[in-house]
């Protein structure tokens, strides 16, 4: 059985809706505006540095293909910036789209990746503030493998991990946290599908998966590393559920399993630690 694994990252795309910058901006003029704003394009250049790019580049399986979304107004120099930071990822690609809604250039984005020929197509995607394991992807094809063998991928399938770690960016307070959740989650969420019938991601939310596909979640190894600042543009509920890891837990499970370093995560450059949390909830912005 062939499987070709695409990941999907969307950096400061101009989508028309789904994100909080579509609601608050009604022109597209307003929106890049906002999102390649200095102060925030280079915090999220330097998200995507510290652990994005790094966990890509770092698979332990290399046989995959991974697009970065961009705004096709992004400025040359944002353009410049990106293609050196994400230089060495295995199949690494950049798209640039016009502004049209999320699920659409999504769906656009992953068609210009896909091989002719082969048997199964898996994809996923990830925010540009979040990482992935150092196996993720060598753990995605073995179960797909699986799952294929059993016959269970004969339609659009999920698999998610829902176990992962939170990184509360909130300087000298920063913290780690192991949290498991409930449903499928965003970072890293995979689609495993039939050449011939490729599931959507943007279908329904992600949290509502099970309503529309089968799906397979496995809760034992953290697998993702979500961020959690003063940009975010989902919700934070999560957090009072999770365990707070000591020092020693963080050391030795950013290395385990995503080759970084936990000091540098929990005490983060102070341009990162002046995008905190709580001076969002303060601000009265939506998070």
């Amino acid at each position: 059985m062939s499987n070709q694994i695409i990941g999907l990252v969307p950096f400061s795309y101009a989508a028309n809706d789904r994100f909080q910058m579509s609601r608050d901006h009604a022109d597209e003029a307003g929106m890049l505006k906002a999102l390649f704003d200095p102060g925030r394009i280079d915090f999220r250049f330097r998200l995507l540095e510290m652990i994005n790019a790094r966990c890509f580049r770092a698979q332990t399986d290399p046989d995959f293909t991974l697009i970065y979304l961009v705004a096709e107004k992004m400025p040359a120099e944002h353009r410049a910036r990106l293609e050196r930071i994400v230089e060495g990822i295995a199949g690494v690609r950049i798209v640039a789209l016009p502004q049209m809604a999320l699920a659409d250039a999504v769906r656009t984005a992953f068609e210009t990746a896909i091989r002719p020929g082969t048997d199964h197509v898996t994809l996923f995607r990830l925010d540009d503030d979040d990482a992935l394991a150092l196996d993720y992807v060598a753990t995605l094809r073995r179960r797909v493998r699986q799952l294929a063998r059993a016959g269970m991928v004969n339609k659009p399938t999920v698999l998610s991990w829902t176990r992962g770690i939170y990184w509360r960016i909130d300087g000298a307070k920063s913290q780690l946290i192991d949290i498991c959740d409930r449903v499928p989650l965003s970072m890293g969420y995979a689609i495993a599908s039939p050449a011939g019938d490729i599931g959507h991601h943007y279908l329904k939310g992600h949290r509502d998966a099970a309503m529309f596909y089968p799906c397979v979640m496995d809760p034992t190894r953290a697998m993702y590393i979500r961020s959690v600042h003063g940009d975010n543009d989902g919700g934070q509920s999560n957090l009072d559920r999770g365990r707070v890891l000591g020092p020693k837990q963080a050391s030795d499970m950013m290395q385990r399993r995503f080759g970084l370093d936990a000091g540098e995560l929990l005490s983060p450059p102070k341009e990162l630690g002046m995008q905190t949390f709580s001076q969002r909830l303060a601000s009265g912005r939506v998070t």
